[in-house]
């Protein structure tokens, strides 16, 4: 509680930790199993080519590698996805969150999340309509994004 006054989650539609559901432990199966075999270069080919059939059209190498996303740790970061059990952590954090997510991604835990928030008053969730896993790249909802973090950090802090 001293070191944050909130926290903003994109694309926290899906739990795929410990206790996530079969269609989604076997997506993460596979995802490590490719990822412990791809180069970071095939890793982005694979990336674009799935943002290809997205709506997004924002520069996705640039988000990605800017991030610090991929460097040969595609299977860590699997592990590391699956180790994390928001359900049990979201009650234990004394301060909002804003949640994120696209309507068209995987989505079995976002309002599960959201109930679990100790600060109900100002926690939210923002589902874009026709956004997939990559809306957060696409610029039909990039400046609402913006402005809805811009309003939370301000009524948080």
């Amino acid at each position: 509680k001293d070191k944050f006054s909130g926290a903003i989650l994109l694309d926290c539609g899906q739990n795929v930790g410990p206790d996530c559901s079969l269609k989604a432990r076997i997506g993460l199966y596979f995802m490590r199993k490719f990822a412990e075999k791809m180069t970071n270069k095939a890793i982005m080919e694979t990336m674009l080519g799935m943002g290809e059939k997205s709506k997004a059209n924002y520069h996705l190498v640039e988000c990605c590698y800017a991030s610090g996303m991929f460097f040969e740790q595609g299977a860590r970061q699997c592990d590391c996805l699956h180790a994390v059990a928001p359900a049990k952590i979201i009650p234990d954090l004394d301060f909002p969150i804003q949640f994120f997510n696209g309507a068209e991604d995987h989505r079995d835990s976002e309002d599960k999340w959201l109930s679990l928030c100790k600060d109900q008053e100002r926690s939210v969730l923002k589902t874009y309509e026709e956004g997939d896993h990559f809306f957060c790249h696409d610029d039909r909802f990039v400046a609402d994004m913006l402005e809805r973090m811009d309003e939370f950090i301000k009524k948080v802090t």
